[in-house]
């Protein structure tokens, strides 16, 4: 209690230091980042960019997702409602509802309309999240005249930072490359984001194709380009630079797009617009801009972490960013915003690379195990009891479990001591033991501060290290291990003094910071301990 009420008076001498509270807060969630990579990369990387972060901003380098599952959608609500799942209710990209017996989408609402498209890619809301967000907590701290916007690739990654209260959100409609919304927000785009479609940017941008930054010898972080842990962008073709981008496009629709680091152009040349057209950090009223690249998540799970499409992805990266601080300097000012960069989640290793140089990992079967699952049900209760297994967790058929009488503990105990019997299983916990995590055993606290008990299953099940469901080319993530949890945290600009701190830290831990350096109340179910900056 002493420590965190030192670290809260710390913070609070840094905002009177500063005098002025940050008229821009700009949030950057770069989509599946591993910590490592800001060391890896270190060499290849310019002045401006992640190494300005870190020589002028203060680099928590512990820094880790406290639940799981470790997918985008709870990362981003986590970082910006600063809590978990157990909390906001978002409990995986899509999930199965036991309520109704459909999936799910985390962002989904049947209820909404497209804005900007004929597509039905706009029909979102954040509806699905319990909890406000970052983004709420500045408008509500101005009576709604701050405002809060949200940009991505993806959705999700707009929707979720930006909040129920949101001025806007915008991403891609894959369909066409155009930025659209929801009629959530407003009935039409504005004049500007029309503008911007209209310049067609993922057109140009593909046309440039997708080549090296730097000469193939200084990529020594990485593998040799073509390597059998890759998919390629072009299918039937061998995953080797330069890449065809239109190609991929007609092939495969704007998505294509996307899983080149083009789309990190995109959307920091849409901040560029978002930041002049909106005003943002123009007047007494604190704005949020919330930033997520989605581009190395889709290049990621292609080529996996070992790959020079990925270390290339951060080498451009890396001169995104640099343009983006100099478009805040030169427009809000320097000193004027605060910056945070993390990451919604980490990434493992491609299974098969690490086999190969004998580190003992496989890939899961996951239709095995649930057809072993449902087998065993039947040889001890006589009904095949299992609903659905998603997101490594099981649903009991709560309809047919009433007809037999028997105890939901019962058969919960019993099918999680099935699960551990299959190969590439560490670990299994049933409802009780979800309700009631021992503090000793971090899977046990993980998969608790995860679950929520209106959306969530009945059993979780844990991998052994380093195993997948997935293709044995490319990775995934969604684990509790530190290759899925261990993400980058940099705080750079108003209010923020040079540092570093290898104590640990909780992605919860970004909004209550941010929140008290700021003058902003808290979200209502965020974390109240902040970073401790000493």
């Amino acid at each position: 209690m002493r420590s965190t009420l030192f670290a809260v008076l710390l913070l609070m001498s840094a905002y009177v230091q500063s005098q002025e509270k940050p008229k821009l807060i700009v949030g950057i969630v770069v989509d599946q980042m591993r910590a490592d990579y800001i060391h890896r990369y270190w060499d290849v990387f310019e002045d401006d960019g992640f190494k300005k972060l870190v020589n002028e901003g203060f680099f928590c380098k512990n820094t880790h997702f406290n639940y799981v599952p470790t997918y985008t959608g709870p990362g981003h609500a986590s970082i910006y409602t600063g809590t978990t799942p157990m909390n906001h209710g978002i409990i995986a990209n899509t999930w199965f509802d036991k309520h109704t017996g459909e999936s799910q989408y985390c962002a989904g609402d049947d209820d909404r309309k497209t804005v900007g498209s004929d597509s039905d890619k706009g029909e979102m809301s954040p509806k699905n999240m319990l909890a406000p967000s970052l983004g709420d907590a500045v408008r509500i701290a101005s009576q709604f005249k701050g405002k809060s916007i949200g940009i991505s690739i993806k959705d999700r990654g707009a929707i979720l930072p930006a909040g129920h209260s949101a001025n806007a959100a915008y991403w891609m409609d894959y369909n066409n490359g155009k930025m659209i919304t929801s009629d959530y927000y407003m009935e039409s785009l504005p004049t500007w984001v029309e503008a911007f479609n209209g310049k067609k940017h993922p057109d140009n941008l593909a046309s440039q194709g997708w080549e090296l930054s730097l000469a193939p010898e200084f990529y020594t972080a990485s593998t040799q380009d073509n390597t059998p842990y890759e998919r390629s962008l072009n299918e039937g073709v061998d995953p080797v630079f330069p890449y065809d981008v239109e190609v991929a496009i007609k092939a495969d629709s704007y998505y294509k797009f996307a899983c080149t680091p083009h789309g990190n152009t995109l959307l920091r040349l849409m901040a560029d617009q978002c930041i002049v057209n909106e005003k943002l950090g123009q007047d007494e009223h604190t704005d949020l801009l919330a930033i997520s690249f989605s581009s190395p998540d889709m290049i990621g799970h292609m080529y996996g972490p070992q790959s020079m499409e990925i270390e290339d992805t951060y080498i451009k990266l890396d001169r995104e960013i640099a343009l983006l601080i100099k478009s805040l300097n030169d427009r809000v000012g320097e000193g004027n915003y605060m910056l945070f960069l993390t990451a919604d989640h980490a990434a493992a290793q491609v299974p098969a690379y690490l086999a190969d140089h004998k580190i003992p990992v496989d890939y899961f079967d996951a239709e095995g195990l649930e057809k072993a699952l449902s087998q065993a049900s039947i040889d001890r209760f006589g009904e095949d009891l299992i609903q659905n297994i998603s997101n490594q967790q099981v649903f009991i058929d709560r309809a047919k479990l009433n007809e037999t009488k028997l105890e939901l503990k019962t058969v919960t105990q019993a099918i999680a001591a099935a699960a551990l019997e299959y190969p590439g299983v560490a670990n299994a916990l049933d409802i009780k033991q979800l309700q009631h995590a021992l503090p000793p055993d971090q899977f046990a606290q993980m998969a608790s501060l995860g679950w929520n008990p209106l959306r969530s299953g009945d059993v979780v099940i844990q991998y052994l290290p380093g195993w997948m469901s997935y293709k044995n080319k490319g990775t995934t993530h969604g684990s509790s291990f530190n290759y899925d949890s261990h993400v980058p945290l940099l705080f750079y600009g108003a209010g923020i003094e040079q540092g570093e701190s290898i104590e640990p830290v909780r992605i919860t831990q970004i909004v209550p910071t941010v929140c008290l350096i700021s003058n902003i109340a808290l979200p209502d179910a965020s974390e109240h301990e902040p970073v401790d900056f000493d």
